[in-house]
């Protein structure tokens, strides 16, 4: 019995961990989503930054920021040559990336000249504290690396780190002032012809990336998904509860002879409800502590492999979780023990012993 109660509060904690997974992997509900994106067609900084500020004065228009990249930059870290990609953030995507750090200090990238961001990859080596050398335009320049990030809005280019910092710092390096890529994220009021006047203001030249419907069938994906995830989790919380439910009630049963002999030894009701209830909590206690313990270790495990290694995300106790099933627990062991007792006090001693 206590390892049926154990086995639920294992699988309860080892199946959450894919809530995490799944807020990773489905990106188009992180807050840098864009509906509508206005692209560099060469991937150099040539879309004009004075779109930024026209943009903003559009009703239509939510959020509007703007990026500047430098591909495959050579840099020198530790003495090895590596290959990154140079991206700037401005204010609101710094203010974002808050809860993607994993450690160093986001303010410090911000302010100083010459500091920037690593995107932590599982290949990569460059570290919070390293000074790395890049070699842009001919010339070379050392920034100092002061955080690293968990995600970022970019795909991973294999063998291709990503190194962000602000805009003032990217373009002493570079020289470049416009950006290579402008995103808009739309008011919930928007039209088509908003759009299509949004699209007319910056012009042919520019690839004009209309993301909404794509995000929209991913925010699907994403729901089904979590009504599986959540739906599932529920299911576990509801067999631990009507699986205490019942065990408690079977033990009842099978032992309701003795009990029936010791109401005729003299044993109240009172007396007999306490040895129920017990039973009923060493099993629950101990099913708790072990299944705790355990699926703890799985959560931990799974966490690594599914989080950790790939967006360096740090493990901790999942309290939340490990408190929701408790409850469940103690919830189950209330309700299971409250019929059984009922039905003793009711029933005479002549009755319970001629049960079997």
């Amino acid at each position: 019995m206590i390892s049926s109660f154990s086995i639920s509060i294992i699988l309860f904690l080892a199946f959450s961990v894919t809530i995490d997974f799944m807020n990773h992997t489905l990106t188009p509900l992180q807050p840098w989503t864009a509906d509508i994106s206005v692209i560099s067609p060469e991937d150099t900084c040539s879309v004009k930054a004075e779109f930024i500020e026209e943009l903003q004065q559009n009703l239509a228009v939510k959020n509007v920021y703007g990026r500047m990249f430098a591909y495959n930059v050579p840099v020198i870290v530790n003495g090895e040559e590596k290959v990154v990609d140079l991206i700037s953030y401005e204010d609101m995507q710094f203010d974002w990336a808050k809860d993607y750090v994993l450690s160093g200090s986001l303010e410090k990238a911000q302010s100083e000249s010459n500091t920037g961001l690593i995107v932590f990859e599982p290949q990569n080596d460059i570290e919070v504290g390293n000074v790395i050398t890049l070699n842009l335009n001919g010339s070379q320049a050392d920034m100092e690396i002061v955080g690293m990030l968990s995600d970022c809005p970019f795909n991973n280019r294999q063998d291709v780190g990503k190194l962000i910092c602000s805009e003032d710092t990217f373009r002493k390096l570079t020289g470049e002032t416009d950006y290579s890529i402008i995103d808009i994220q739309l008011s919930q009021n928007a039209t088509e012809n908003d759009v299509n006047e949004i699209h007319r203001l910056v012009g042919s030249q520019y690839t004009f990336s209309d993301e909404r419907m794509g995000n929209s069938n991913t925010r699907g994906a994403y729901y089904c998904f979590g009504l599986f995830i959540y739906g599932f989790l529920v299911l576990i919380a509801l067999i631990t509860l009507f699986n205490i439910i019942n065990s408690i009630a079977m033990s009842v049963v099978a032992k309701m002879k003795q009990y029936g002999v010791f109401r005729a030894i003299g044993l109240s009701n009172r007396q007999l409800a306490k040895m129920i209830i017990a039973e009923a909590s060493t099993y629950a206690i101990t099913g708790t502590i072990c299944g705790s313990v355990l699926g703890i270790v799985c959560n931990k495990i799974l966490f690594s492999k599914l989080i950790t290694y790939k967006w360096g995300d740090a493990w901790s106790v999942p309290l939340v979780q490990l408190g929701i099933i408790i409850v469940v627990v103690a919830i189950a062991v209330i309700l299971a023990v409250r019929n059984p007792i009922k039905k003793l006090e009711k029933t005479s001693i002549v009755d319970i012993i001629s049960v079997q």
